[in-house]
């Protein structure tokens, strides 16, 4: 028997009856869409909102770029004109800081993949819930449930929790309980599994070809473990699967029969369905004007995210309604559910967002040490042997490779995708190493032989540690590891003994030529301060405890000393 998700307890309650009874119908309809919206852009955009809200009676907001201040003073203007409290959410994997500069950005959840102790993630669930709910968001849309076992995965990949299905599904349930411990709203994605695909739904519609018994051993386990746990929400996803849905070109988001048979019947979920955004190309290349929003929600949806054209949706769903295709009783089913999620969430008592203070509460000396302990706890070692501590090695040096190319997928142009992120020059490593042995440096930039040169000289050295920045964490163009790093860096080194640090995307170890060589690596699976400071504690002798989420060519998913 699965567990009810929490808000369920409030379907009966006063406030969401009364709320229910004083709406008229068009306002009801406008409880099912959600748009998207901005705190960096003009007053047009703000004015477009506020016309939206109006006239349409919007349910719900999803907050893109911008920042944290500018956001809070949004949100308190944009409530304030809503008759009935909106539900704001925003992406934020992990963290604000994945959406909003200037706030906590935790590790990706590949990272996190690679914790052992899940305690850890259950408090970044409970702290991102804390900072949410400071800033006036109701949801943080996540945890990602998707088993990423396809590594040239161009949207999962870094974001799921690992390969291995349990692994996925017991880090994504400490994460839904951190959520649920505020009561900020968790939300499991992208159903009914997106791990396997090597297309984009932002800009196509992926086909899941697997069979069914596949689908329901593999893809759809973490969802059937959460479900079971009480899981609030699910986001339906862009993907055709022909196993389930025989008409061609009708994705999971719009198809009845999955949403009905596979989610509700089988699985018993008994929580809110929402869309993954409808401005994504997966829906728009083929529904337009707004019939994407009315086949959402007659195949099960409670929320539209991010309708095309809302006036052409919102139309179309009024008109099924009076043309007897769906009917007020069964609107008025779901907005009990989105008005019982939106007490549970605390809205029947909201109050404007208090500015005073905002920044520094987002930036809580409780979050730094947790982040900290996190990145520590995902540093996974690697290779022929355990490395030994560097107090104890002499006649060794040190070599920095900083790739410079940043390749710009189709998705990343898109504008809110994620926050413009300007990345600040760590040199934590090149102060500390120094101390400790001959310091080089190679950016991608500078002419390979300058690269060659320095691999010579270090052929004298008994031991090296290299250490590689710059790689793009999607699978794009190698990585951007520059070609000469990728064939020449491991041979070009010889017999000395090598210690690799890799600030990046698990996969892209396989991107180094006889990787297998290498003596010893450390995965720290991102770049930063705290990955550089955890890897050079672990250089001291400080224990590893990470466990790599997923396979390599050389590396089984699970190792790690």
């Amino acid at each position: 028997m699965n567990k009810k998700p929490p808000f369920i307890n409030y379907i009966k309650d006063e406030w969401v009856q009364q709320t229910l009874s004083s709406m008229s119908l068009d306002q009801k309809i406008g409880q099912l869409f959600q748009v998207a919206c901005f705190s960096n852009r003009d007053e047009k955009h703000t004015d477009e909102i506020v016309q939206l809200i109006e006239k349409y009676h919007l349910g719900g907001l999803t907050f893109f770029q911008g920042n944290a201040l500018a956001q809070a003073k949004l949100t308190n203007q944009y409530q304030e004109i809503s008759k009935v409290p909106l539900f704001v959410n925003i992406d934020a994997e992990w963290g604000l800081g994945m959406r909003l500069t200037g706030c906590t950005t935790f590790p990706y959840q590949m990272a996190l993949g690679a914790v052992q102790d899940d305690n850890l993630i259950y408090q970044m669930g409970q702290q991102i819930a804390k900072d949410c709910k400071r800033l006036g968001i109701c949801s943080p849309l996540a945890p990602v449930v998707d088993v990423n076992n396809n590594p040239k995965n161009p949207v999962i990949n870094y974001r799921s929790f690992g390969e291995n299905k349990e692994l996925v599904a017991q880090k994504g349930l400490a994460y839904m309980k951190g959520l649920q411990s505020e009561k900020v709203l968790d939300n499991a994605k992208h159903f009914p599994g997106h791990g396997d695909t090597s297309v984009d739904s932002h800009l196509s519609l992926p086909v899941l070809t697997q069979s069914d018994e596949r689908l329901k051993t593999l893809e759809l386990y973490p969802f059937q473990q959460l479900i079971k746990e009480g899981l609030s929400s699910v986001m339906t996803a862009h993907l055709s699967v022909p196993a389930w849905e025989e008409q061609e070109g009708i994705p999971v988001t719009l198809s009845e029969k999955v949403l009905s048979t596979i989610l509700l019947d089988e699985l018993g979920f008994d929580g809110l369905v929402i869309t993954d955004a409808l401005d994504m190309q997966g829906i728009t290349n083929t529904f337009k004007d707004g019939d994407a929003d009315l086949k959402a929600i007659l195949a099960g949806n409670h929320i539209i995210t991010n309708s095309q054209n809302v006036a052409n949706g919102f139309k179309k769903i009024k008109s099924a309604i009076e043309d007897g295709n769906w009917s007020e009783e069964q609107l008025d089913k779901v907005v009990t559910k989105l008005l019982a999620m939106k007490k549970w969430v605390g809205l029947d008592q909201y109050q404007p967002i208090e500015l005073n203070h905002l920044e520094e509460d987002l930036h809580s000396e409780t979050s730094y040490q947790l982040n900290e302990e996190l990145v520590k706890a995902t540093v996974t070692q690697l290779g022929l042997s355990p490395f030994t501590n560097l107090n104890e090695k002499s006649e060794i040096a040190f070599l920095q490779i900083k790739n410079q190319t940043k390749t710009i997928s189709e998705r990343d142009k898109v504008a809110h995708h994620l926050k413009q992120v300007n990345v600040d020059e760590e040199n934590f490593l090149k102060d500390k190493c120094s101390a400790y042995g001959d310091f080089f440096q190679w950016n991608s930039d500078e002419d390979e032989n300058t690269l060659y040169d320095i691999l010579c000289k270090l052929n004298s050295y008994r031991g090296v540690i290299v250490s590689i920045h710059g790689i793009n964490i999607k699978p794009f163009n190698h990585f951007d590891i520059h070609p000469v790093v990728r064939q020449s860096l491991v041979s070009g080194l010889g017999d000395t003994e090598i210690t690799l640090l890799h600030f990046g995307n698990a996969y892209a170890l396989d991107e180094l030529e006889d990787i297998e060589k290498v003596d010893h690596i450390f995965v720290a699976y991102q770049d930063g301060k705290f990955q550089q400071k955890a890897v050079f504690d672990a250089l001291l002798g400080e224990k590893t405890t990470g466990k790599l989420p997923v396979s390599t060519k050389y590396y089984r998913q699970g190792e790690g000393y």
